[in-house]
């Protein structure tokens, strides 16, 4: 394998740089944060076509982006455009995270758990949520203030109000990484192998079926409750599992998994899972 020009897209100093700094398939790490950081390499830039361009120049391999808000302002779009590998997902997948009705329309669609629906609470607490805000009540009252407080600042996304189930149960992220072609969902100790299996499954189906092009993070917030494996929620920025807390050993070196993803190999990573 070559070695690799890696760019990291942060505002922030990455957690993850030691990670990628230790890869035996690196050659050089750039980065965006605003600080200095050593052994790195910073790139300024003013617009998502300028990063572009200068990836090109600087003949950068893989871009990953930290900063989930600029996923969510489509740069992953930009750099496709310029034929550059950024892991992250495309602005029309974007909506599993801004809008609750199409993330729970679309999970639904293809068997994925997601928190019943309320009418009519009896039992507190409950969720209200609407597109792009999620808030807990304790009390109809709440229920009554949380609807009026967004519909005076906007009657347009009042429109999308819903009551949600809430589910006890602690909330972990499930850090899955998609190539194109293949879902890679990254074992948990706290989280029952067979039921994430599924999980995966069934996530990698809606991808697949909705003709998902991009190569990237789709991670999800699940609860585990009753033997259901509950979806609560998306994130989509690059997230590096935490090994020591999976339940199974990896292959060593994150970049080799990167490479996996743009040749869309990723069904060729195993885990051991008897350890």
């Amino acid at each position: 394998m070559q070695a690799l020009n890696v760019l990291i897209v942060s505002t922030k100093e990455s957690q993850y740089i030691q990670h990628i700094l230790a890869s035996k398939y690196l050659n050089k790490l750039y980065v965006t944060s605003e600080n200095e950081v050593s052994n790195t390499i910073r790139i300024k830039f003013n617009t998502f076509k300028e990063l572009a361009q200068k990836c090109k120049s600087l003949q950068i391999d893989i871009v990953l982006v930290e900063e989930e808000k600029w996923i969510l302002e489509g740069i992953s779009n930009v750099m496709r455009q310029h034929f550059i590998n950024c892991f992250a997902v495309t602005s029309e997948w974007t909506e599993l995270k801004l809008s609750h009705n199409f993330a729970r329309t679309m999970l639904q669609k293809y068997l994925i758990d997601v928190p019943r629906k309320i009418n009519l609470p009896i039992d507190f607490p409950v969720l209200v949520k609407a597109d792009g805000i999620l808030k807990k009540a304790n009390s109809m009252q709440e229920v009554i203030e949380i609807k009026e407080s967004i519909f005076h600042n906007s009657p347009e996304i009042s429109k999308t109000v819903y009551l949600e189930q809430m589910i006890n149960g602690k909330k972990q992220e499930v850090i899955s990484l998609f190539d194109g072609k293949h879902l890679l969902t990254f074992p948990k100790k706290e989280i029952d192998l067979n039921l994430l299996t599924e999980y995966s499954k069934r996530l990698e189906n809606l991808l697949l079926s909705e003709k998902a092009n991009f190569i990237g993070f789709v991670n999800s917030y699940i609860i585990q409750s009753d033997n259901i494996l509950y979806n609560v929620g998306f994130n989509f920025k690059f997230t590096i599992p935490d090994f020591e807390m999976l339940n199974t050993s990896l292959p060593n070196d994150f970049l080799y998994i990167c490479m996996s993803a743009i040749y869309q190999k990723l069904d060729e990573i195993s885990f051991n899972t008897n350890i």
